[in-house]
């Protein structure tokens, strides 16, 4: 047997009487807690033996966070445990950590912090060198194999540290995969040196650069990307903390950044650019070009090279077919396969690209529609982000490893309650919401459940920018808790009245008193900006004058302007917003107001507005006069003087898109 040992200072572990112990509030709740009678105390310095020299690091960063103790990390006694699983045990003599694997040893190193106070996690010297712990035995291993968090880094750039900081927070609630969205429309967010102007020209939107912005940053040049040797140090990072890095690169679809680098990788066809303001907007790569397959192995050959990851996420979601449908190329291709459904080409993409993957050593992971006409091999693992109770069952039962990822469970860019910022495509997703999710309750089969290899929460990022660097934790936080213990726990250990006891409750083992901090004190004290409390109302009374609203624009039939007037929902119009493009809001009676909100694009987030231009006011109808400017798609205007119209004139060449959404005003 290799033996090493990493002994780092002197202990002394003592038996003491029963006392006030920290023990309770364990998330993900292990399988098996036995308490045992009294308290181990210990003094002096921290101490750790390793009998393997690969858990070497995992003894440093414990060390790094305790004062005191005298620990031994092992995979000796755990071999009968699944995956993951460990064995702790705290004694009066030592602590030992038996993991199946090295990420069972992480899991049983973030149980055991869990037993110390909440400072632990602002390192060790917040502690002092005299604490208790409970005598405990903890058998645990998860429930699931894939517990996993995405974050996606193409609409809103997240630097390299703050991807780190995100996952040592979640591999210290045993979150085990770290999926990275690293390219998408609105960016391409990784160095591909054979192909350098992915990252010159599409890792940047805004200012100067061809890639026209649609999530904020409007008129200054926004991104960034990061080189391989960051890619390389956030993955060794993340594997210390037993976190596997899965990277992504969307195709066929969602791939305008990548257009934008390189416009030859689209169809071969000229586009009708009337809509869009002149921008191109096309996002597809072409089926039919075979140049495009010899890019593609270089880039997913390159990437794969960085990841160690036996997957590879080639995305597959929301693919357009109508510039297919329009290329002369992919036309000739369909005519070839004798194909009469262009849908059917993205199952031809997805297949080289699989291949490729394959030949650079990678498994397929792909987005719910790519598996849709079931084409693509069965080793592809589908992450099913739709209809849970239908389709996730649908490709389960097809015989797919499955990933559930579905939006009303686990797209934590939802909003959290209806007056809540993020989306609502999916509906409110409650922390309870989150909790509930079980194959079981959704009537999976035992036979689909056995394809289901795990869960994943989701976070698209396209409020990032409006709402700051802390938005990832608000929304993130404390809903992965709930996540993590969906992901570990058994569905018959769960309970949802324990678990928001264990998150928000200080409590103290049976026979003692009170000493255990609640999960959310150990979130503060990793210093997770999560979501506290329920924002407070606006209880501002709205006013709703009679108005007309007229446009340059034309609005379309579904989607009329007469919704603006009625102040009933948003209108949407035929075509982007353009310079010298107006909106003119005309009041039957001059209107007295506080303030007046005025928002175009979506109510919710920062796209398919006006993203520049001047808000005009007009106190007798006739004469108007420049009063602000628009900021982000929206103004707002105050005025001591009775309003009689307002107007907005664009100064953008375009928004980005093929429409312009005008909003109701919000008048107080």
């Amino acid at each position: 047997m290799n033996r090493a040992s990493l002994v780092l200072g002197a202990l002394a572990l003592l038996c003491a009487a029963p006392a006030p112990v920290a023990a309770q509030n364990l998330i993900p709740q292990p399988v098996s807690v036995k308490w045992g009678e009294g308290v181990a105390a210990l003094t002096t310095v921290g101490a750790a033996e390793v009998t393997h020299l690969e858990l070497a690091p995992l003894a440093d960063h414990l060390l790094g966070m305790i004062p005191a103790g005298r620990v031994r990390l092992s995979f000796e006694g755990a071999e009968d445990l699944p995956a993951g699983g460990y064995r702790l045990s705290v004694a009066p003599e030592l602590i030992t950590i038996a993991g199946r694997d090295y990420g069972g040893v992480w899991n049983g190193i973030q149980t055991l912090l869990q037993l110390f106070p909440a400072d632990v996690y602002r390192g060790a010297n917040a502690l002092s060198a005299n604490i208790t712990l409970p005598v405990v035995t903890i058998e645990d291993w998860p429930a699931m194999e894939h517990r996993g968090v995405m974050l996606d880094v193409a609409r809103t750039f997240v630097p390299k540290e703050q991807v780190m900081r995100l996952v040592d927070n979640i591999a210290r609630h045993k979150i085990n995969k770290f999926h990275w969205h690293l390219a998408d429309d609105e960016g391409w967010r990784i160095e591909i040196k054979s192909y350098p102007r992915l990252t010159e020209i599409g890792a940047w939107r805004g200012g100067d650069s061809p890639l026209f912005p649609v999530y904020g940053a409007w008129e200054e040049k926004y991104g960034g990307f990061y080189t391989q040797d960051e890619i390389s140090e956030v993955v060794a990072y993340a594997a210390l903390r037993g976190v596997e890095v899965i990277p992504e690169i969307d195709l066929p679809g969602h791939s305008r950044a990548a257009a934008i680098a390189y416009p030859e990788i689209l169809c071969g066809y000229t586009p009708n650019l009337t809509a869009s303001g002149g921008y191109d907007t096309r996002n597809m790569w072409c089926v039919a070009r075979e140049e495009n397959y010899a890019m593609l192995d270089a880039i997913i050959g390159e990437v794969a090279a960085l990841f160690p990851s036996p997957t590879f996420h080639l995305g597959g979601d929301e693919v357009e077919t109508g510039a297919w449908r329009a290329c002369p190329h992919c036309k000739a291709l369909m005519a070839e396969r004798d194909i009469t459904d262009a849908a059917r080409l993205q199952d031809i993409f997805m297949e080289r690209v699989i291949d490729i993957a394959a030949r650079h050593g990678k498994d397929a992971a792909v987005w719910s529609e790519a598996a849709d006409s079931r084409a693509i091999p069965k080793s592809t693992t589908v992450w099913a982000w739709k209809n849970p109770a239908r389709a996730a069952r649908a490709y389960a039962a097809a015989g797919y490893p499955t990933v559930v990822c579905a939006g009303e469970y686990f797209y934590f860019d939802m909003r959290q309650s209806a007056r809540d910022i993020g989306h609502t495509w999916a509906g409110v997703v409650t922390l309870e919401k989150v909790y509930s999710f079980s194959p079981a309750a959704l009537g999976f089969t035992a036979a689909e459940t056995a394809n289901v290899r795990g869960v994943q929460a989701t976070l698209f990022h396209e409020l990032g920018l409006e709402n700051g660097p802390g938005y990832v934790d608000y929304q993130l936080f404390p809903r992965v808790c709930a996540l993590a213990e969906v992901g570990w726990t058994p569905a018959e250990q769960r309970s949802w009245e324990d678990f928001n006891r264990r998150l928000t409750e200080r409590s103290a083992r049976p026979g003692g008193s009170a000493g255990s901090p609640s999960h959310l004190d150990r979130l503060a004290a990793m210093g997770i900006a999560y979501r506290a409390a329920e924002p407070a109302p606006d209880t501002a009374p709205l006013k709703t004058p009679a108005v007309t609203f007229t446009s340059s624009l034309t609005a379309r039939e579904r989607e009329p302007f007469s919704r603006v007037s009625a102040y009933s929902g948003a209108a949407r119009t035929i075509r982007s917003v353009v310079e010298g493009d107006w909106l003119l809001w005309t009041f039957a009676q001059p209107v007295t107001a506080s303030r007046i909100d005025i928002k175009t694009g979506y109510d919710h987030l920062q796209r398919g507005g006006i993203p520049s231009g001047r808000v005009e006011v007009s106190y007798d109808g006739t004469t108007f006069e420049t009063a602000t400017r628009m900021h982000d798609l929206k103004a707002t205007l105050a005025t001591d003087r009775p309003v009689r119209a307002i107007k907005i004139v664009s100064e953008s060449p375009c928004n980005g898109e093929t429409f312009t959404i005008i909003q109701p005003l919000k008048i107080r």
